[in-house]
């Protein structure tokens, strides 16, 4: 596969011909990804990425599709929060109050986040896709007493390793790396990133009922109509269906 000048690779260096969607992402293959990316658009992509919630400038190619472009842990996080709320943008904040001496209040806290940004179709496919990653990719150590989806990722030279999942109640991201950029030894989305939030979230969902995933009980063999679907989803098929990936 040539884009460019630029030749992605897979992280096992196997070609696998046709695959789907869902596998591509369970398993991380990056040319299944790249080749989505230009089925849809780099603009589209881009234009889907800020609207989840990413701030940081995105380079315009296409190595973007593939994490290329650098975002920090806290919006990376934060736009996985549509996936496990419904489909609606959040403004991630950590100060709900302050007040002062007397008990006064000085500031609170006031507005939510910015609306609907995926709709149904998608949510579907992505839910599904991201509940593979858990249940037979990439992101096996992660799995919960519970339902569970996310997302690994690994940098070129093992220079950054991260996850970020979700369950019905709670999102979480672990990034590991260097601050000054040098490589780590070996490290993985799939392996330490995985284990430290399958650790945190074990003990962080303690107490809390078992519940499905937002869309989950909607995963059915009829596919919602596309029609349904925001024009910048790229993940919705216009003839209705998750597209194969070649």
């Amino acid at each position: 596969m040539n884009v460019s000048g630029w030749t992605p690779k897979n992280f096992d260096d196997i070609l696998r011909g046709e695959i789907t969607a869902r596998e591509a992402l369970a398993r991380s293959v990056n040319t299944a990804t790249v080749r989505a990316a230009q089925r849809a658009g780099l603009d589209r992509v881009i234009a889907v990425a800020h609207r989840l919630g990413i701030d940081s400038e995105l380079r315009r190619d296409f190595s973007t599709s593939l994490g290329a472009s650098e975002v920090n842990l806290l919006e990376l996080t934060g736009a996985f929060a549509p996936f496990a709320n419904g489909g609606n943008g959040v403004l991630p904040y950590a100060i709900t109050e302050i007040r002062d001496a007397q008990g006064s209040v000085l500031y609170r806290r006031a507005g939510s986040g910015t609306g609907r940004v995926i709709q149904r179709p998608a949510l579907i496919a992505m839910t599904d896709m991201l509940r593979a990653v858990i249940m037979q990719g990439t992101g096996r150590a992660a799995a919960l007493d519970r339902p569970a989806a996310g997302k690994t990722g690994t940098s070129q030279d093992f220079r950054d390793a991260w996850f970020v999942g979700f369950t019905a109640d709670l999102v979480a991201g672990v990034w590991l790396g260097n601050d000054g950029g040098a490589p780590m030894e070996r490290v993985t989305g799939g392996g330490l990133p995985t284990r430290i939030w399958h650790a945190f979230m074990a003990q962080a969902n303690q107490g809390l009922p078992a519940r499905p995933l937002p869309g989950e009980a909607a995963l059915v063999a009829d596919w919602v109509p596309s029609s349904q679907a925001m024009p910048l989803d790229p993940l919705v098929d216009p003839r209705g269906g998750v597209r194969q990936l070649r």
